[in-house]
């Protein structure tokens, strides 16, 4: 009787200590899954583990934090692909193992340059789209309802304000970027002339050309010392060249300019002044 008594003993604890080994299930974060993107795995737990161990593979270009030993782990790809995700877990009576594959997704990465045809306004805005990774794009514009679809496009602005405008680059499997530009236009016109220049073609301060910004309409005239025109053009993105209308270089010295203009504001200028020219 006594050894049955034994015997059953034995076997009851066997048995609890095996249901006392812990499991484990990982928690995937989200359905899709990016590059660039920390992406944290949780547990399902039972049996109170008291040690987790997480495993990558593979392992290269992966960012992990705070470490493998911890209950969760963030993870960052580099790189797309097709992963597999190890944890056990471990307590004085036992350990456990699952695994869990994952399939990672490249970002999208949007960007794009804008350049302005004109300082002030009325003014085109060129934007240029170089986005990488991208599937389709959608330009969202503060002053337009609505999306615009196209990879790169051209906005005239008729007025001043402050304007921002974002660029959503659409990846695969939802793995989208957007960038962002914000912007003023300037509410009132103006001219200044530069009083210096050196046409020397090492493509620095070359050109003489008036500074405006808002203006519809602009003339201007440059003069030798002895009152010669040698210089007219009545066109808004003018310039001198330090050349004559016949195709002469003109010696280094000091020049005059006249320049006349009217703004989109209604403002009209005659500005005058004296040119350096130095070769």
């Amino acid at each position: 009787m006594n050894k049955l008594l034994s015997l059953s003993v034995i076997i009851l604890m066997a048995v609890f200590a095996k249901a006392q080994v812990p499991t484990a299930t990982i928690v995937v974060p989200s359905l899709t899954m990016c590059t660039e993107t920390s992406l944290t795995f949780t547990t399902l737990t039972a049996n109170t583990p008291t040690a987790y161990t997480w495993g990558i593979s593979p392992s290269t270009s992966v960012s992990i934090l705070p470490d493998l030993n911890s209950s969760a782990v963030a993870l960052t790809f580099l790189n797309s692909g097709s992963y597999i995700i190890t944890l056990t877990v471990t307590n004085a009576s036992g350990s456990f193992t699952t695994a869990q594959s994952i399939s990672v997704t490249k970002m999208a990465h949007s960007a794009f340059n804008a350049t302005f045809l004109e300082v002030g306004f009325p003014t085109q805005l060129n934007l240029t789209n170089y986005s990488t990774n991208a599937i389709a794009y959608n330009w969202l514009f503060s002053d337009v309802a609505g999306t615009n679809t196209v990879t790169n496009i051209v906005k005239t602005y008729t007025t001043s304000g402050s304007y921002s405008l974002s660029l959503i680059s659409y990846g695969a499997f939802g793995c989208n970027d957007t960038s962002d530009y914000s912007f003023r236009i300037s509410d009132s016109s103006g001219i200044s002339l530069p009083n210096v220049f050196t046409p020397n073609n090492d493509s620095i301060n070359d050109v003489f050309k008036p500074k405006a910004r808002g203006i519809k309409e602009l003339k201007l005239w440059v003069y030798n010392r002895y009152g010669v025109i040698i210089y007219y053009d009545d066109k808004i993105n003018c310039f001198w060249d330090g050349y004559t209308t016949s195709g002469e270089p003109c010696q280094a010295g000091i020049y005059f300019s006249v320049c006349e203009a009217v703004g989109f504001d209604g403002k009209s200028y005659k500005v005058k002044g004296n040119i350096t020219l130095i070769r």
